[in-house]
């Protein structure tokens, strides 16, 4: 077994596409006009940069005796924010465009702990960002 076939830091650094699921029925999520997924592209948890993110974090809080629970949710959606680089052009809200940017990010993950607990499940899951030769 050759190890540079298992770089899973690489793989997880090109990302992959998530299709947003209803919270309840878990049907696949569509834009209101075109009818297409509702897509995130995500980096792994294996990626340098979410793991930046993580690290940023984690100094930041080093010298801290005690985080609060609001705290940790923010960090949380901070760091998978930056593991986010983009998502479909179909999105609204409040009927109105919702485009990509690292504030929606916070706001989406933020305000929808749904949507924030996919991203977190589907960024852990390494097959998701594994490819076989």
């Amino acid at each position: 077994m050759d190890f540079d076939d298992l770089d899973l830091s690489a793989q997880a650094e090109e990302g992959a596409v998530l299709e947003l699921r209803h919270p309840v029925t878990d049907e696949t999520l569509t834009g209101d006009k075109d009818g297409k997924p509702l897509t995130i592209t995500l980096l792994g948890a294996d990626s340098a940069t979410f793991k930046r993110a993580v690290n940023d974090i984690q100094q930041a809080l080093s010298t801290r005796k005690k985080v609060t629970p609001a705290e940790q949710e923010r960090n949380t959606v901070n760091a998978l924010a930056r593991a986010t680089v983009g998502w479909s052009n179909n999105w609204t809200w409040g009927g109105k465009p919702f485009e990509f940017s690292a504030e929606n990010c916070r706001k989406l993950y933020a305000e929808r702990s749904w949507v924030r607990s996919q991203v977190d499940e589907f960024i852990a899951d390494r097959a998701r960002f594994f490819k076989t030769a």
